[in-house]
């Protein structure tokens, strides 16, 4: 019987022009449709700016976790697809296609790929001809249906598993430490967390949580290598999510962005999502088959493995901070401060909005305090919008998993994922609505701050998978 496959290309980065939050995604096709086995090929090309691969150092690599939507005839709700996944996820077992210089490897619960450079270097990179084996037959699709296909990219960085520092014994509120000291505590496994202030036992004080425990084995600590999103989640990434949803789901999720039913056109694409709830964060999460960070998580990616903690540090790597109050071309896809590494608030000199993600990652910053990186290359962990993650701070917290989404919400348009819940997101990192020492990578002032559904101007985030 015959197929009729249709295509159609959504762009999940932004425009060309950007510096830093680039990723694009062109050319794609189906072919090769297999009616026997009920597969077909997804075909793409897929590109950004400011990629690496280095052995040395920090030892990591950034790249791209990519996954494909689709959706039947005269209907306006989009599916998560299923890839075909093989022990290992090498691209010629899973019978996907690797395009020159590339590694391309499918998670084993087959939501989704990544592609990296496999081999060192920096600078742009362009992977064409990517090739990706979809069971539409695993979706319920049949032979002959009609169907349309989008494929989404969003730039991911490695963050390699080692031992880290928590807390690092400044002046950040609630900080982890080492007992009821100011020394850091050493992540050195998975191994479940006691909590309490006697030596060798994870602790914090005051409003950073119940002061219970333990932190499960099964609790994601950063020990383990994750992959995490390179930039906040985008206001056009969201309004990417809000036109895969028909009018009900939509009607949940959609927190003021313009627009109808699969037709929704953010003001402000480049600008990193704000006005958002925990519960509007683990929706989306669970869409892109993605999860939450752990505050732990989070401390990992900032500072970086076996790195002596240094006090009140920033997600740069040092104590100075410079406040961004005034901007070019504001608004625009090219964005760019006038001054300062961060937003925050510094009265009367503050920007008082989120800026564009990755807008001090330029050509011209050449070291992480200018870009506002981490010792991973994670961008803007301080400042601009504060971090969703789960905290410790709450049995809700403690009962998460590390659990990835599967794709899809309910039927309200809510997360379906084992242990999600949004009393266990708290929030680390600081806005630009906070003052410079929420921004410090230890301070947790927020991070047993509950947000469930009430949306906040201040907050954002970003998603992570575990490493395979």
């Amino acid at each position: 019987m015959k197929k009729l496959f249709s295509t159609f290309l959504i762009l999940l980065g932004l425009s060309a022009t950007l510096r830093a939050n680039n990723i694009q995604v062109n050319n794609v096709t189906l072919s090769s449709q297999n009616v026997t086995s009920h597969f077909s090929i997804v075909n793409f090309d897929v590109s950004w700016d400011h990629s690496w691969r280095t052995s040395s150092n920090e030892a990591n690599y950034d790249g791209a976790w990519v996954f494909v939507k689709f959706r039947k005839a005269n209907s306006n709700l989009w599916q998560h697809a299923t890839l075909n996944y093989v022990t290992g996820g090498a691209a010629a077992a899973c019978g996907n296609t690797e395009p020159t210089g590339s590694t391309l490897q499918t998670s084993a619960d087959s939501k989704g790929v990544w592609i990296y450079r496999n081999a060192n270097g920096t600078g742009p990179v362009n992977f064409t001809s990517a090739g990706l084996r979809w069971n539409y037959g695993s979706d319920g699709v049949l032979d002959n249906d009609s169907v349309e296909v989008r494929v989404y990219a969003v730039e991911l960085v490695y963050c390699t598993q080692g031992a880290f520092s928590l807390g690092s014994g400044g002046a950040e509120s609630y900080y982890f430490r080492n007992g009821n000291n100011t020394n850091p505590f050493q992540v050195t496994s998975e191994n479940a967390l006691t909590i309490g202030s006697g030596s060798g036992n994870l602790y914090y004080t005051g409003g950073g949580g119940d002061g219970l425990g333990p932190v499960p084995a099964n609790f994601p600590k950063g020990y383990k290598a994750f992959w995490i999103m390179k930039h906040e989640f985008s206001q056009q990434l969201y309004a990417d999510f809000l036109n895969t949803l028909d009018a009900t789901r939509a009607a949940t999720r959609n927190m003021g962005i313009p627009g109808t039913v699969n037709n929704y056109v953010p003001t402000y694409p480049e600008r990193a999502l704000n006005n958002f709830s925990g519960l509007d964060f683990l929706a989306l999460l669970d869409w892109m088959a993605m999860r939450p960070m752990t505050e732990l998580e989070f401390e990992k990616a900032a500072r970086g493995y076996n790195m002596a903690s240094l006090p009140n540090e920033y997600a740069w790597g040092n104590t100075t901070i410079s406040s961004t109050s005034t901007v070019y071309n504001g608004g625009t896809a090219n964005e760019t401060p006038q001054q300062g590494n961060a937003a925050y608030y510094l009265y009367p000199n503050y920007i008082g909005r989120p800026m564009r993600c990755g807008a001090w990652a330029r050509d011209t910053t050449v070291t992480r305090e200018q870009a506002g990186a981490s010792y991973y290359g994670v961008l803007e962990l301080s400042g601009n919008v504060a971090e969703y993650c789960v905290t410790v701070g709450n049995t809700y917290g403690r009962a998460f998993t590390g659990l990835h989404g599967d794709g899809n919400l309910d039927n309200n348009g809510n997360h379906n994922v084992t242990n999600w819940d949004g009393s266990a997101i708290g929030v680390r990192g600081g806005s630009y609505g906070d003052a410079y020492n929420q921004l410090m990578v230890s301070d947790r002032y927020y991070a047993n701050s509950i947000n469930n559904g009430t949306r906040s101007v201040s907050c954002g985030g970003r998603g992570v998978r575990t490493a395979e």
